[in-house]
């Protein structure tokens, strides 16, 4: 009784601020909320340094925002599901959707765009009439494909796909690039969604962002299987059985039906358009299918966990880099698998992601091995392909952290002039939580860039027990491109403390004011890329004297 005379006093206390303060913000969604409550606690009044202050974008984000992106806390998100014919599109053309219930409803899809909207995270650009669905399928964790006699499953790659009936085409408008939400809201409280890429029409925006669905893919279990493992029971041999090929043609499982966007992405999109970065977006399968497209930018942005990659993607990436385009790897794990596209049964393009993980003892279980061994699915750095992603990004993946013993980020020894000026000092440790639950580091100097300069080195005993060193680290190419690899998955998550509900992984570090101006700092001077922008006081290169205590030599997990 208490308890709740005291929550009673705390609402009414509240209620009196917002009136005070003129607040349009309701009192029940600032109470609930969860991006709210953190973003108004710590988040929203912290002053970030803006790169174009009169920029599109930045009259974008003072559009009225709003909450209402977001799942509902107590609603059922097992009932309705859906999945887009295409990841991303151009302004003003339609986009055939593929919904289902698992049982007979009407629904409507609230378009929502996300940034940052003074803290709400999201625009409100259409709403669909009531539509009436079609019970297609359902696919929950608990109980597997429900009522889908048109899905399939290839007993030899575990391929599911729906192939399910269009039900609803939307009519995209003349909407600005960037990254929206679909969200499909059934008449009986049920709601998913569905995530969508803009382009730019005419693309003219100084940094491309790129959305990594590949990686969604690869690790979505929608209908039993991933590149990973299945839903069901293990082998006689204890081996859980993974697919080798994932379709784009069904709904995601993760997120309440984004993927990963919640749990990475979403804080460096919030980030970027608070700061507004004149920034555009893109899709893994886009950048495939036209890398160069990526010369239209000046710089490159990859959020957070883009682990899958095409050949044609990396060959685009590195043909940017070598005609001046800056690349900014703010995650870590990127570029580690080759895979490839086909068509789905229908003949669509590249809505088959295809990787078998072979190694060079099993390269023939990939067809594509006796035809052409360069785009065989393996680890780049593998020696059937033998392009560590070192060479791309300075430093390569190396394993996992424990996540009940996380390490503090350690500035370097060494002096650095984007250290400097984001008011960080050499050896300065970051609490834990900005190191994790992937990482980056070096195994070796010999597919290292010469000039490598790292920024941070932090020691830490990995999730199997190994000591090792995850670094921070960047390089000027021969073009006078910028490429930086922040290292670490949860970079993000240091740039904003939105929390949204249902995220595959919450944050494990507040947003943090030094490294949101460590980053603006490194992107202002990708934008800018000239090999002599480090300036007097740069680090010096990583040498082989500390390679000989700092990489490392066994052989990455």
């Amino acid at each position: 009784m208490k308890a709740l005379r005291m929550r009673r006093l705390l609402l009414g206390v509240f209620s009196v601020l917002i009136l005070l303060t003129g607040s349009v913000i309701s009192l029940t969604l600032f109470y609930q909320d969860p991006v709210l409550k953190s973003a108004h606690a710590t988040n929203i009044d912290t002053p970030v340094p803006l790169f174009h202050p009169s920029s599109g974008l930045a009259h974008e984000n003072q559009l009225p925002g709003t909450t209402a992106w977001q799942l509902d806390a107590h609603v059922n998100l097992n009932f309705i599901q859906g999945y887009t014919a295409t990841v991303s599109t151009l302004p003003d053309t339609l986009v055939p959707l593929y919904i289902s219930s698992y049982a007979p409803t009407t629904f409507t899809v609230d378009v929502y765009r996300i940034g940052w909207y003074h803290g709400l995270g999201g625009h409100l650009y259409y709403r669909s009439p009531p539509i009436e669905s079609l019970v297609q399928g359902i696919w929950t964790p608990y109980n597997g494909l429900e009522g889908c006699p048109t899905c399939t499953t290839d007993p030899v790659t575990h391929l599911v796909e729906t192939h399910w009936q269009s039900n609803y085409t939307l009519p995209v408008g003349d909407w600005p690039s960037g990254v929206y939400l679909l969200k499909l809201v059934a008449d009986n409280h049920a709601e998913n969604e569905i995530p969508l890429v803009i382009r730019e029409a005419h693309p003219q925006a100084a940094a491309l962002a790129n959305i990594s669905v590949n990686t969604y893919q690869a690790y979505n279990l929608w209908g039993g299987f991933s590149l990973y493992h299945s839903d069901r029971k293990e082998t006689a041999l204890g081996v859980k059985v993974a697919a080798t090929k994932v379709s784009f043609n069904r709904p995601y499982d993760r997120s309440g039906g984004v993927g990963d966007l919640l749990a990475w992405d979403i804080h460096m999109i919030r980030w970027m358009e608070r700061s507004a970065l004149d920034v555009a977006y893109t899709t893994d399968v886009d950048i495939s299918e036209h890398p160069e497209q990526l010369l239209q930018h000046r710089v490159v942005i990859v959020m957070a966990h883009d682990e899958y990659w095409t050949k044609a993607m990396r060959d685009g990436m590195e043909n940017a880099r070598d005609h001046g385009v800056s690349l900014g790897f703010f995650g870590a794990n990127a570029a580690y698998w080759q895979n490839r596209y086909e068509p789905d049964a229908e003949q669509h393009p590249d809505r088959v992601i295809t990787c078998y993980k072979v190694s060079t003892k099993t390269a023939a279980s990939d067809p594509m091995f006796a035809i052409d061994p360069s785009v065989v699915t393996t680890t780049w750095r593998d020696p059937l392909v033998n392009r560590p992603e070192s060479e791309l990004l300075g430093l390569e993946y190396l394993s996992l952290v424990p996540s009940k013993a996380l390490p503090d980020w350690v500035v370097d020894a060494a002096p650095d002039p984007y250290i400097a000026a984001a008011g960080l000092q050499p050896d300065e440790h970051v609490k834990g939580g900005l190191v994790g639950y992937e990482y980056d580091g070096i195994i070796s100097l010999l597919h290292t860039p010469p000039q490598l300069h790292v920024i941070a080195a932090s020691p830490l005993i990995n999730t199997y027990g190994r000591p090792q060193v995850a670094m921070s680290a960047y390089y000027f190419a021969k073009s006078g491109a910028m490429v930086f690899d922040a290292g670490t998955m949860w970079w993000a998550d240091a740039l904003d403390n939105g929390s949204p509900l249902y995220a595959y992984q919450q944050n494990f570090i507040n947003s943090n004011t030094k490294i949101m101006a460590l980053t603006y700092h490194l992107i202002s001077a990708m934008l800018a890329a000239t090999p002599a922008a480090p300036g007097s006081g740069a680090t010096a290169s990583f040498s082989a004297e500390r390679c000989a205590t700092q990489c490392f030599v066994f052989p990455a997990i």
